[in-house]
């Protein structure tokens, strides 16, 4: 896959004359359901996300800084119900001397919504990552993993709790086994909300939000068991409701003695277009 390949892709949808809701059309979230930096959300919609990361002093394994990655996020409501979902997440980073390049794609071809209604929701999911990187260039492990997630969502009111865990072993490849925790509290300046649950769709221009995360990894085995690191996350979104498009901006700043480097400045922008409307 070409560099390129990711903004080609979003282009695409950007091109589409269609009007989207904030939630997918036909959804019935709590508009204060949004979307975080890296926290991600229990809902399942058709979903079209590009993500940036701007790393300081970040060491891949050969000892080289990478300063830039990019991911896109690609999901798809199967059942049409917000129940079944599959997603895809593609990966592209340089890597210093070698430049930009395919990283390992995660692929999560099952997603299922246990708790599916309006300001709560709980999804399972199943995931594979894929050994289409290089290591010998310095792009992922070329590693086979398999894990499972759980994402919560829980709005109330303008408020907006999320959580996400996640254990993923490696099955070819190196071996690792590692815990992956992740939560997010968020405020959607959403008006007159009131006791109730906020609107889907808003009745105003642009909806601004506050959020904070928490993020941690724990390395159970493998060669690096014992690490863990743990940043915050601190970041402000920006949600249009007549287009649905949100854009988000924040920082990933690690505070555990085990780092990958000294901070990352996050930027991502995306929406929930049904993709029948697209194709």
């Amino acid at each position: 896959m070409s560099k390129t390949a990711p903004f080609f892709i979003l282009f695409l949808t950007l091109s589409v004359p269609v009007i989207a809701p904030a939630h997918q059309e036909g959804a019935k979230f709590s508009g204060a359901l949004i979307d975080s930096l890296t926290v991600h959300h229990a809902h399942i919609e058709d979903e079209q996300r590009l993500n940036f990361s701007f790393l300081k002093d970040f060491q891949n394994d050969r000892g080289e800084k990478e300063v830039f990655s990019t991911s896109l996020e690609l999901a798809v409501d199967w059942s049409k119900e917000f129940r079944w979902g599959s997603e895809i997440l593609i990966p592209l980073a340089n890597n210093g001397a070698d430049g930009y390049g395919l990283m390992d794609i995660e692929v999560w071809p099952i997603k299922y919504a246990f708790v599916n209604k309006p300001e709560t929701i709980f999804t399972g999911v199943i995931s594979a990552t894929l050994p289409t990187g290089n290591k010998s260039r310095g792009l992922g492990g070329e590693n086979t993993g398999l894990g499972l997630l759980f994402f919560l969502d829980h709005a109330y009111r303008n408020w907006y709790w999320g959580v996400n865990t996640e254990i993923e072993t490696i099955v070819s490849g190196e071996n690792e086994t590692a815990f992956e925790f992740a939560s997010v509290v968020a405020y959607s300046f959403i008006r007159d909300t009131g006791t109730a649950i906020a609107p889907s769709n808003p009745s105003q221009k642009f909806v601004p939000a506050a959020l904070l995360e928490i993020v941690s990894e724990s390395v159970l085995s493998g060669s690096a068991k014992g690490e863990n690191m743990l940043s915050i996350n601190p970041g402000l979104s920006l949600w249009f409701p007549s287009s649905g498009w949100a854009f988000r901006i924040g920082a990933e700043i690690p505070i555990s003695k085990d780092k990958n480097q000294e901070y990352s400045i996050l930027f991502s922008f995306g929406n929930h277009i049904s993709w029948g409307d697209i194709f």
